[in-house]
């Protein structure tokens, strides 16, 4: 294996790691998806996927609001309850997703030699919008999470990243765990 496969491989088991952590939900999610995102940042650059390459820098900024939200919430003794998102604030996030991925799309095409450069641009501004419903708790982030691990899938296949097709199928079944579990504690009431 290259070091670029063996980069991707490092990254796709600590991301796998790191969501089944949130899906539980547990704070440890937000340092070990950290790092992994860290490691994909290299390989979407290698793989000239920039958007996807910009959307790990957002991740890992995200990570730490995440795990400084998570964390503060928890120390005051207040719970960040899982919370279904409001239509108002579904409605902002697609039009939000809609203009991120023309924004995106619109500077890639005429600034860089990017691959597929507007699905590219959409699975990164959804992405934005998921890790935003994961970091407050939305249980519909699952449900994004699934549609965009389902496109990445495809698209990882085309671009022969193998470790990474791998990854977003693991992620794919527990976007579908991670609701159900979320789901079943919202109804127990037993809110994390």
């Amino acid at each position: 294996m290259t070091l670029l496969q063996w980069i991707e491989l490092i990254s796709a088991i600590l991301g796998i790691i790191g969501v089944w952590l949130n899906t539980k939900p547990h704070i440890l999610g937000w340092p070990i998806g950290i790092v992994s995102v860290v490691l994909a940042a290299i390989v979407y650059f290698e793989s000239r996927l920039f958007a996807e390459f910009g959307l790990q820098i957002f991740y890992t900024l995200s990570g730490f609001y995440g795990w400084w939200k998570w964390h503060t919430e928890k120390a005051i003794q207040h719970t960040l309850y899982i919370q279904r998102i409001s239509k108002r604030q579904l409605l902002i996030s697609i039009f939000t997703g809609i203009a991120l991925t023309l924004g995106i799309g619109y500077f890639l095409k005429h600034n860089t030699s990017a691959d597929f450069l507007w699905i590219d641009s959409a699975l990164a501004a959804f992405s934005f919008i998921g890790q935003i419903w994961l970091a407050r708790k939305f249980i519909e982030n699952w449900i994004l999470w699934g549609f965009i691990n389902l496109f990445s899938i495809s698209l990882y296949f085309y671009k022969g990243l193998w470790f990474f097709l791998a990854f977003f199928s693991v992620l794919f079944v527990m976007s579908v765990w991670g609701y159900v579990n979320w789901r079943n504690k919202m109804k127990s009431a037993t809110f994390l």
